[in-house]
């Protein structure tokens, strides 16, 4: 926004304006105050009036129905007609005018509506039983006169509803002519309050007029020393800082630009700035990207631009531009100027460089260990696959010779099933260490997995391939995970198939099997036994291929369980580890990332 220019001929406009309000405020405010008031005024009278006519219509209802009633009364006492006594036939069509009439006047109630149309329909019934009553007296049938008008008076009595219907009118009255009295009290507050804002509204007018001077005065001192705080703000910044003209003269410059470019000494008036720094500004681009910046008020930003300033350095530098909004008189008289500055980026430059030159580096490595890794697996695959045949070859000619020998000599007996026994240990490993292989190289199929499904399933075949023993399961809720169902049942498969093996020797195994989804990062999955357990001075080992802490002949197995766990889990992105303490049992923990496993939980707690 552009604020006009002080000025003697500007402050006198400004107090003519403020004068020519102060009028139109004393006058016309007041004006308008006063005559929305007395229309509300009237409009509250009309509403009262209102209220009257609408009790007025519905007493001449009542009034005429209760005519009528005498009406075929006096028919049936066989009163003679007098000359002055209304005429049935007379009276009967002014009914239903005056309930048309009285709804017409409460279509704003609703509930006067409601009412008026309860009446109406009472009122229709009385008038049938009154015509019906009519035509029995005129018929001589005065039993069934009698009967018509008593059913007619408990069937569509009237008076409850007439009654409401003035109820609510009354109340609705009073409300209207306490309204109308607020109003007339209202107008008459607002005259007062109309006089005494005119004279405080001129009061103010001559006393802003007079404070004005008082305020423009500081104003200008505030600027004046805000320019100056300015000034001193740019002198001491270190990043070059230039203001030039519409043609690339330079009108101001800070002391940081005198130094990266000296000015030319034999220039008369304001230099271009391309005649600064000796040539560091020789970039015709750059020069008609400034022009466009204060031809048509574009900005240029984060120009990069390699430069020798006069000290003979060579720096990268970015320069920013853009136009400066002056007053309007100033923009008027052509005088648009240029903000430049220039940031000097050498060195983050040769820091960009030197960590580019580091991730490359560090690809190379990266690349080279997965290339060894790639060649490790295939290495392990193609052993671990070419050695079945040979062990196959040992076993199969093992057992040929055991038959040959027969049962004669107990020696070479016992080193053939020494020697059968190695060979299916071997193939066992073998299998194993295909298996681990796989594990590396096989691809995932991510989707939700139900790991208490997975769970239960596994505790029943357990369970039923172990019945002769006493395990007491403890089984929390288990959030459901992201992951590859067919690995994530190996997992489990390989710690509950641990904890049912290494609690063998107890005559009552416990295991416990859950989750703790409390931290914000990872989900946390644990199986807990009351086994043999371990010296957690070699819980580095536990993890590893081929890695066992107990023997053979104690527990059977390969050595190879946890290490396809670890592998699996570290390929969602989790963590495995575990505590343990020797003959108190152990807890094999493994982790899963939250996004992983945010899933809500959708088992319930098992303990068997």
């Amino acid at each position: 926004m552009h604020w006009p220019k002080w000025t003697k001929g500007f402050e006198t406009r400004l107090r003519i304006l403020l004068l020519g309000v102060a009028v139109l405020a004393s006058v016309a405010l007041p004006y308008a105050i006063i005559r929305n008031s007395a229309n509300e005024t009237l409009s509250a009278s009309e509403w009262v009036v209102h209220s009257a006519e609408v009790r007025e219509t519905l007493f001449e209802l009542g009034f005429n129905m209760s005519e009528l009633e005498s009406l075929v009364l006096l028919e049936l006492v066989e009163v003679p007609p007098g000359d002055k006594r209304p005429r049935y036939e007379d009276i009967r069509p002014r009914i239903e005018p005056l309930l048309d009439r009285l709804a017409d006047m409460t279509r704003d109630n609703a509930d006067q509506q409601s009412r008026i149309g309860s009446l109406r329909v009472l009122l229709e019934g009385r008038l049938d039983t009154l015509d019906t009553a009519l035509q029995q007296l005129r018929d001589r049938n005065f039993d069934a006169v009698a009967r018509t008008l008593k059913q007619g008076a408990d069937a569509f009595g009237s008076r409850e509803t007439s009654w409401a219907i003035v109820a609510a009118e009354t109340e609705l009255f009073k409300e209207r002519q306490a309204r109308l009295a607020e109003s007339m009290l209202f107008s008459r507050w607002t005259v007062a309050a109309a006089l005494i804002a005119q004279l405080l509204l001129l009061g103010s007018v001559i006393f802003v007029s007079e404070r004005q001077v008082l305020h423009r005065q500081a104003a200008e001192a505030r600027a004046r020393l805000a320019v100056e705080r300015s000034r001193i703000i740019v002198q001491t910044m270190r990043e070059p800082i230039a203001v030039l003209d519409t043609s690339l003269r330079v009108l101001m410059t800070n002391e940081a630009f005198g130094e990266f470019y000296r000015p030319p000494a034999d220039v008369e008036g304001g230099a271009r700035l391309d005649q600064h720094g000796e040539g560091a500004w020789d970039s015709p681009s750059l020069m008609q990207r400034l022009l466009d910046v204060g031809a048509r008020g574009r900005e240029l930003w984060d120009f990069e631009l390699e430069q020798a300033s006069a000290d003979g350095i060579e720096r990268d530098v970015l320069v920013n531009a853009r136009r400066m909004e002056l007053s309007e008189d100033a923009d008027a008289a052509g005088e648009r100027t240029i903000l430049l500055t220039v940031s000097d980026i050498t060195a983050r430059k040769r820091y960009e460089q030197r960590i580019s030159e580091l991730n490359e580096d560090l690809e190379a490595k990266v690349e080279q260990v997965s290339e060894i890794n790639r060649e490790l697996e295939s290495f392990s695959y193609s052993v671990s696959h070419d050695l079945r045949a040979p062990l196959r070859h040992i076993a199969g000619f093992a057992a040929k010779l055991g038959d040959r020998i027969g049962d004669d000599d107990e020696r070479a007996r016992h080193y053939l099933e020494v020697i059968s026994d190695a060979a299916r240990r071997m193939s066992s490993l073998i299998e194993d260490l295909l298996e681990y292989s796989r594990l590396g190289r096989s691809a995932m199929r991510l989707g939700p997995v139900d790991m208490n499904a997975l769970v239960a399933e596994l505790q029943a075949m357990y369970e039923s391939g172990n019945e002769q023993r006493s395990i007491k399961w403890r089984i929390g809720r288990l959030p459901t995970a992201i992951g590859d169902e067919a690995m994530l049942r190996r997992v489990w498969q390989n710690l509950i198939s641990n904890a049912v093996k290494y609690t063998s020797r107890r005559e009552r195994a416990e295991i416990e099997i859950g989750a703790d989804s409390s931290g914000s990062a990872e989900v946390v999955y644990y199986v807990k036994d009351n086994g043999t357990g371990f010296d957690m001075a070699y819980a580095g080992k536990l993890f590893g291929v081929f890695q066992r802490l107990h023997k053979a002949s104690e527990f059977p197995g390969t050595g190879i369980g946890l290490a396809n766990v670890r592998r699996i889990i570290g390929r969602l992105g989790g963590r495995t580890w575990a505590e343990a303490e020797p003959d108190k049992g152990a807890k094999i923990h493994f982790s899963l990332p939250a996004v992983a496993a945010a899933i809500p939980d959708q088992g319930t707690e098992d303990e068997s």
